[in-house]
């Protein structure tokens, strides 16, 4: 666990004063690591945008004054690198952020599959990467450089059979999952909790089908899942294969209730699936209707600079950044030092506040969010409470 892996540095840490006054000047450099193209490119883009408006903000503020040295520093992002949403690119990203002495830390991945091919690079060349939306329960044992803002997969899927459980609407679930290592985590774990918890209620899975990233057409999948006859589908796929499987359901007279977690918690969904996307439910953790000041100012800011609200993954990539500004602030600009202030926020030093509210690490470096329930409704995702 990373909290007990860094215990031994931290206490050493403490101590130490590093030799960097002289670099006072020098930017503190991130980079980003996200999908600038293909089909997850619409999280890249609000990826990069969050993450320039934290600096901004950060820098506006007078920057960050790392431990040990006098002077403030600015942020600079220093690169923004296209995964494609291909852990190949995702590998030879690590490769690049690792060999590049400027970078200090690495914002992203936004997919599981990346960040988990990155990862081994990462962690044996000592190179934080504090993934964006890496939701795998695999990713906890990534090592004691990788992070995450998102919570894992482990507890979102458990948590949504639970809460649909309370419900007692739904009798024969479906599952539908994109065949990487997001989806076949999220489903594995959604359909253990339903035949743990469920076994009660006789609750059913009668049908848990797979597909391909990038897929297009789930007519035979659907079709299965229509002839027997299926009263709810839980999707653990991204959003926009998500809002296609949405609307194909409709076209094929599968009218079951859709289910699903921060995968297709995006406006594009909604987009695309058009009226098919009416009634989803799922779970996330961003609103811009929490009252809390820091999150008020913050959305607020966000409207005035781009003429739009913020969304999620706008939010996630803000609060990296809040992160990594304050490890560096508590740790220094060593590498190793930022992972180890990292991994003592929550267990050792306060909850960091942003876009979403507190930010603080459990002992593997997951974080710790509370959830929110959403229903699509006239076209919008509302907060849902039943």
């Amino acid at each position: 666990m990373k909290s007990r892996f860094f215990v031994a540095i931290l206490v050493l840490a403490s101590g130490l004063v590093l030799g960097s006054l002289s670099m006072a000047a020098e930017p503190l450099g991130i980079g980003l690591c996200a999908p600038m193209s293909g089909g997850a490119a619409s999280w890249g883009k609000k990826a990069e945008l969050g993450t320039q408006f934290a600096i901004e903000r950060i820098n506006a503020a007078g920057g960050v004054v790392p431990k040990c040295e006098g002077k403030a520093r600015k942020l600079k992002l220093i690169e923004v690198a296209d995964d494609k949403n291909d852990p190949r690119e995702g590998a030879a990203i690590a490769q690049r952020f690792v060999d590049n002495d400027k970078m200090l830390a690495m914002v992203g991945p936004i997919t599981s599959t990346v960040a988990l091919a990155g990862a081994p690079i990462l962690n044996k060349h000592g190179l934080v990467q504090l993934a964006i939306g890496a939701t795998a329960p695999v990713y906890s044992a990534a090592g004691p450089y990788s992070f995450r803002v998102v919570p894992t997969d482990a507890f979102q899927g458990r948590y949504m059979a639970e809460w649909a459980l309370s419900q007692k609407e739904w009798k024969r679930y479906a599952t539908i999952y994109v065949n990487d290592d997001y989806g076949r985590g999220l489903n594995e774990v959604f359909v253990a909790a339903m035949k743990e918890l469920g076994a009660a209620q006789r609750i059913k899975v009668v049908a848990s089908e797979a597909y391909l990233p990038n897929d297009t057409d789930f007519t035979v999948q659907l079709s299965k899942i229509k002839s027997l006859r299926a009263d709810a589908l839980f999707i653990a796929g991204h959003y926009r294969e998500g809002a296609l499987i949405a609307r194909q359901s409709r076209e094929l007279g599968l009218n079951v209730q859709i289910l699903g977690t921060d995968g297709i918690g995006h406006p594009e969904y909604i987009k695309v699936a058009g009226k098919a996307a009416e009634g989803t439910i799922y779970s996330g953790y961003f609103s811009l209707k929490d009252k809390r000041p820091y999150i008020q100012q913050w959305a607020a800011q966000f409207k005035k600079k781009y003429g739009r609200d913020p969304g999620l993954v706008e939010g996630l990539a803000n609060d990296c950044v809040e992160l990594l500004a304050k490890a560096i602030e508590l740790g220094g600009v060593n590498r190793r030092d930022i992972a180890v202030a990292l991994s003592a926020i929550g267990a050792y030093y306060p909850p960091v506040m942003g876009a979403l509210g507190e930010n603080k690490f459990d002992s593997n470096g997951d974080m710790v969010r509370s959830m929110l329930m959403y229903m699509v409704k006239d076209g919008m995702a509302v907060l849902y409470h039943k």
